[in-house]
C-alpha cells in the first residue's frame, strides 16, 4: 500500500513516520486531548527526529509562516507552537528516544533561543538534544555568531533543513547572574530578596540598556507600531539618538562599581558597560578586537567593554568607533548604588540598588555541559551550526 512504500521523503532521517507514533487521550468529557504515548524508532540509516520550536509571535507573520510550513514537511506532533504549548512538553518526544539523539530548531529570537535552553537545563536528560536556530524578528546576535544569518527572509525551509542536518558539534558557555537586593537583604535575612537568570549573549548597564528599555516600554504599550523588522530598527534609531541629547546615563560612574575577578575597575567618563559572552552585540557589533587576546564563547571568560555614551554606541554600529576595552575576566560583579537601566541578552529593566554577580554556569548533574555544533560548515551561502546543552 501507499503507507508501506513511502519513503518520507528527502527528509526521512529527521521525519517521524505516523506508523512509527503512539497516541493516548488524556483528560476528562470537554478537556480530552490527544498525546504521544510512544515512539518506535523506524528502520531510517543515522535517523535523528529534529523537533520544531517556533514563537509565532517573533519576527511579524513569519513566525506564522514558518510553523505552517514545517507542519506540511514533518510530522504535525513535531512541531510546537510555543504561544500554546511550553518548550518542556515539546522535549517529551526526545526523552522517549533516549537511545536517539534528537535535534531541536528553535525559531525565534534570542530570548526564545534562552527560554528553550533553559527548559532544557530543568528537564535534565541524559541524553540531551542538539539545538538549531532560524532567527526571526531584529537582533539574534548568538544566531549570528553561529553561523545562522541575521534573520529569515523567505529561505526555503528545504534548504534550513539541509542546513540543520549538515551542522557540527562544538561548545557554548552560559553565565549565571545573581542579583542580590540590598535594602531587600537587610530586612529580609541574608537568603532573601535574590534573583537569578540566565545569559547566553551579554549583560548591559547604563545607557544602552535604557534605549532598549524605553524600545521595550513603547512596543508593550502599542505593539502595532512594531509590525516589521525595519520598522523596528528605525524605532531603536530613534530612542538612541534621543538619548544623545538627554545623556540619562551621564553620572554612570557614580552610581555603579565594577569588580573583574575582584579587582576594581576605573570607569572614565562612561555611560555604559557591557559584560559579554559572545563577540557580537546590539545586532551584529563586534566589540572585542581579537588581536591581543581573542573572545571564545567557550573559554569561560567575559569580556567587558565600556560605552562612552549613546553617541558612541552609534559610531560602533556603523564601524566608526571602538568601545573602550576593560578586560576579560571568570567572574564580573557590578554594585550598583542608585537605579540604573539594565538588559540581559535584550530584555530590559529598571535596576534599583543591588549586587549583580556573574559567574559560569553549570548544568544539572544528568545534563551534557552546553554543548553547540560548530566547525561551521558553508552550505551555499549559510555557515551552519546548533547547539546541544
Amino acid at each position: 500500500g501507499v503507507k508501506d512504500s513511502c519513503n518520507m521523503g528527502p527528509h526521512q532521517s529527521m521525519i517521524i513516520p505516523p506508523s512509527s507514533v503512539t497516541l493516548n487521550h488524556e483528560g476528562w468529557r470537554g478537556r480530552r486531548r490527544l498525546v504521544v504515548k510512544e515512539i518506535v524508532p523506524p528502520a531510517v540509516s543515522e535517523w535523528r527526529p529534529l523537533v520544531v520550536m517556533a514563537n509565532p509571535r517573533s519576527g511579524g507573520n513569519d513566525g506564522v509562516k514558518v510553523l505552517s510550513t514545517f507542519r506540511k514537511l514533518l510530522n504535525p506532533i513535531q512541531v510546537v507552537d510555543l504561544s500554546e504549548t511550553p518548550p518542556e512538553a515539546g522535549l517529551e518526544i526526545c526523552r522517549l528516544l533516549p537511545q536517539h539523539t534528537c535535534r531541536l530548531l528553535v525559531c525565534g529570537g534570542d530570548g526564545t533561543v534562552g527560554w528553550v535552553l533553559s527548559s532544557l537545563d530543568k528537564c535534565q536528560m541524559t541524553n540531551s538534544p542538539e539545538v538549531a536556530i532560524l532567527p526571526l524578528g531584529t537582533g539574534n546576535d548568538l544566531a549570528r555568531v553561529l553561523g545562522w544569518g541575521k534573520g529569515y527572509d523567505d529561505e526555503d525551509i528545504n534548504d534550513i533543513l539541509k542546513d540543520v542536518k549538515h551542522a557540527q558539534l562544538s561548545m557554548l558557555d552560559r553565565w549565571e547572574v545573581k542579583i542580590e537586593y540590598k535594602k531587600l537583604k537587610r530586612y529580609l535575612g541574608l537568603n532573601k530578596g535574590t534573583k537569578e537568570l540566565i545569559m547566553n549573549n551579554y549583560l548591559g548597564v547604563g545607557c544602552d540598556a535604557g534605549v532598549a528599555l524605553n524600545f521595550h516600554r513603547q512596543r508593550e504599550s502599542r505593539p502595532e507600531l512594531f509590525q516589521s523588522r525595519f520598522i523596528n530598527k528605525a524605532w531603536y534609531l530613534g530612542f538612541g539618538a534621543k538619548d544623545v541629547l538627554q545623556q540619562s546615563c551621564k553620572n554612570l560612574p557614580q552610581k555603579i562599581e565594577v569588580f573583574l575577578d575582584d579587582v576594581p575597575q576605573q570607569l572614565p567618563g562612561l555611560e555604559g558597560v557591557v559584560v559579554l559572552n559572545i563577540n557580537s552585540w546590539s545586532a551584529g557589533c563586534s566589540m572585542w578586537n581579537q588581536s591581543a587576546s581573542p573572545s571564545r564563547m567557550d573559554d569561560q571568560l567575559l569580556e567587558v567593554v565600556g560605552l562612552y555614551s549613546s553617541l558612541h554606541v552609534g559610531k560602533i554600529q556603523v564601524s566608526l568607533g571602538e568601545p573602550l576595552r576593560m578586560g576579560q575576566a571568570k567572574q564580573v560583579k557590578i554594585v550598583i548604588h542608585e537605579s540604573v537601566p539594565v538588559q540581559v541578552d535584550g530584555e530590559p529593566w529598571l535596576q534599583v540598588p543591588a549586587t549583580i554577580t556573574v559567574t559560569h554556569h553549570q548544568p544539572g548533574t544528568h545534563a551534557t555541559e552546553n554543548q553547540i555544533l560548530s566547525q561551521p560548515i558553508e552550505i551555499t551561502h549559510t555557515i551552519t551550526c546548533t547547539i546541544e546543552i
